[in-house]
């Protein structure tokens, strides 16, 4: 009777992970500590910086030179504008403002102010100057001016378009765009009326 023989087979080895699962691992982890550093500096830098928003609005307007005929208009505008920076950290470079003015959403002048730095915690004044010249309007809106000049007063909407820079110490960052908005401004025809601040939405 013939015996059989029977072949082993070698004890399986332990499995071992492969080199680049290490890796992964190792740089995962290193993405995940430069994320909690990132957060950690931001968070700090907010905490000592405490950026407020700045405010705007409007102390008075006054209209002159006043021609509407045929549905065109042409204006003299005069808007004192007040900015107020009320950080205690932050100082601000203006480098492009624009200003318009619209009546019902139709654009009636446009100016560009001079660039300015406002410092901390300050409180800056602008006179924009703003000339309406044959402007035309549709044949409702002016009707609707000729009855608001009876009133010695119109309502206009001014819009500011500026490219600023925030400054924190030593350090100067990218440009950012404002956007401010002041609806409903009243602009007087007599400049004996008394003023009357509008508020302004302001957004960057």
């Amino acid at each position: 009777m013939a015996t059989g023989t029977t072949s082993q087979q070698p004890p399986a080895q332990p499995h071992r992970p492969a080199a680049h699962s290490k890796l992964l691992r190792v740089i995962a982890l290193v993405i995940l500590t430069l994320i909690v550093i990132l957060g950690l500096v931001v968070l700090i830098t907010w905490l000592i910086i405490r950026p407020k928003q700045i405010e705007y609005s409007i102390e008075n307007g006054s209209v002159s030179n006043f021609n509407l005929k045929n549905n065109h208009l042409n204006a003299s505008f005069d808007i004192f504008i007040r900015a107020h920076n009320p950080n205690r950290r932050i100082s601000i470079y203006y480098d492009v403002i624009d200003v318009s003015l619209s009546y019902d959403d139709q654009t009636l002048a446009f100016n560009t102010l001079e660039p300015f730095h406002q410092p901390r915690r300050n409180v800056t004044r602008l006179e924009a100057k703003l000339e309406a010249r044959d402007a035309a309007l549709a044949k409702s809106l002016s009707n609707d001016m000729r009855v608001e000049k009876k009133s010695g007063q119109l309502q206009l909407d001014l819009r500011i378009k500026a490219r600023i820079r925030f400054k924190v110490g030593i350090m100067k960052f990218k440009h950012k765009h404002l956007s401010v908005i002041c609806p409903a401004v009243v602009v007087h025809f007599s400049s004996s009326k008394i003023a009357q601040r509008t508020y302004c939405d302001v957004e960057y």
